[in-house]
């Protein structure tokens, strides 16, 4: 019989006890104490809730995580920052550990340093020599890093060392990738998805499988509440990222430059064939409808996340692993997941993935660089980078990962995520998001703006695409006169 690997024996107990608990939440956990829980989670990554992508993204710093030994003896320190808490960090942190035991020459220390708003604000305030030697953090920061005379792209360890990364999504290399060169090592992949109530759904008679476009949501929306199987239909998480994924979609780029990628940033083209005026018109149009959830500026991300839970609101659009990771917190019904639903059948583009990766801090120290280096293959092991996706809910970075034998058991109990690989696999390289180093800035003019339309009247679909330009577009010019391309 052939012997289980030791991640595959990790990660089985690991969803064992999370299986428990969904168990011991559907028997009677107190609906007190849960939505107190879930009330505190929320507020605490609610500025991260991307559907993030992917963000979006953190817990509690807070939450019981694994611990990492801390005797160095005479190895070569290596730092790593992170943003991941749960059980984000606890998996990571098994990894280091393991990495620590098997390896006689280095030692990985992480560091959680909060939600990747708070992360990346440290990350630009701390002087060069003060920075870690593996930074990781969202694509949304891919932008500045670039810029940047911080990072040392993990092409440049590829290319020396002939290091095999065909095993790589191709639109997850593209995402990451700038003139042929792949600037960080992805780490975790998140993708626009429709998480459901698998009950409310079945009972109205909605089947999942029939839900392509937006209007199909909303048709099978309005059959669950009319059914009485929940209080709202469907609603979606509304920060840049959403919007963004949408505009991937239309086929048209979010910024000129072919969204940065063949040149600085210097303007936002969303509108300049319409694509913004209709994918702001189409949620407009559903979202406003009486049995809905629209996210308006006084309804957090943390109320709508809520509402899921809590089986009041029955479909949401948002980021594959941030639901995923709260399984746990569901109380009275079964987790489904399909893929995102397009605006119309006349879409060119496609979906682009999201997530996070590690990057390489260039400190003038070519043994910590080396060290790190050491560190990022490891994590690039099928079976390291399975045991991770499989613990945190995230979907795998390559086949290899996917096809690991910890991960396949994964899949069994969840069969669901099979649907987001798909859509995964289904992204074309050539849509993926922008690149530019204001980033966090649009991110929050989208969310206010897309709120604003919802709860105010006088400010249409129009009105909000308008705002967002002219907003972003002050930022970006204020951004490239600071750093010149």
């Amino acid at each position: 019989m052939k012997k289980k690997s030791k991640w595959f024996q990790k990660a089985v107990a690991v969803i064992c006890i999370l299986s428990m608990m969904v168990s011991l939440a559907a028997c009677g956990a107190s609906g007190e104490n849960t939505g107190g829980d879930l009330e505190e989670t929320a507020k605490q990554d609610e500025e991260a809730a991307s559907q993030e992508t992917d963000t979006e993204e953190e817990a509690d710093s807070g939450e019981e995580e694994a611990s990492q030994e801390k005797s160095t003896g005479d190895k070569v320190e290596i730092t790593v920052w992170h943003m991941l808490s749960g059980v984000g960090e606890e998996a990571f942190t098994q990894i280091v550990n393991d990495f620590n035991a098997s390896s006689d020459k280095y030692y990985v220390v992480s560091e959680f340093q909060g939600s990747w708003y708070d992360s990346f604000a440290k990350f630009k305030a701390t002087p060069k020599e003060s920075l870690p030697d593996i930074y990781q953090i969202v694509v949304e920061c891919m932008g500045y890093l670039k810029d940047s005379d911080y990072v040392i792209p993990i092409q440049d360890y590829i290319d020396s060392e002939g290091f095999d990364v065909s095993g790589m999504q191709e639109n997850i290399r593209s995402l990451y990738t700038i003139e042929d060169t792949l600037y960080c090592m992805p780490l975790s992949v998140t993708m626009l998805s429709v998480s459901y109530n698998k009950e409310a759904l079945e009972n109205a008679g909605v089947d999942v499988n029939s839900i392509k476009t937006i209007a199909d949501l909303d048709a099978a929306a309005k059959k669950v509440v009319d059914a009485g199987e929940a209080k709202y239909g469907w609603s979606i998480l509304s920060d840049g990222w959403q919007v963004e994924e949408y505009m991937c979609l239309s086929g048209d780029p979010t910024f000129d430059n072919n969204n940065g990628r063949s040149g600085q940033v210097t303007r936002c083209v969303m509108n300049d064939n319409g694509a913004a005026d209709t994918i702001f018109n189409t949620f407009h149009e559903y979202l406003s409808k009486d049995y809905n959830y629209p996210p308006t500026t006084t309804i957090a991300s943390s109320d709508i996340t809520t509402a899921f839970l809590t089986g009041d609101l029955a479909m949401l659009v948002g980021s594959s692993q941030w639901i995923l990771k709260q399984e746990s917190s569901i109380e009275n019904f079964t987790l489904g997941q399909i893929a995102a639903p397009i605006t119309n059948e006349e879409v060119k583009g496609s979906f682009s993935p999201g997530g996070n990766g590690v990057w390489m801090i260039d400190k003038g120290d070519a043994e910590k660089q080396e060290g790190a280096w050491e560190f990022i293959k490891y994590l690039w092991q099928d079976e390291v980078m399975g045991y991770y996706a499989a613990y945190t809910g995230y979907t795998p970075v390559s086949t290899g990962a996917y096809n690991s034998e910890v991960y396949t058991d994964f899949r069994e109990k969840k069969p669901f995520v099979e649907a987001i690989w798909k859509e995964l696999e289904e992204c074309k390289p050539e849509y993926v998001g922008a690149v530019f180093g204001s980033y966090y800035d649009f991110r929050n003019i989208v969310m206010d703006a897309f709120g604003q339309m919802f709860g105010d009247e006088s400010f249409g679909p129009e009105d909000a695409v308008e705002r967002i330009i002219t907003q972003i577009d002050e930022t970006i010019e204020l951004y490239n006169e600071a750093n010149p391309g």
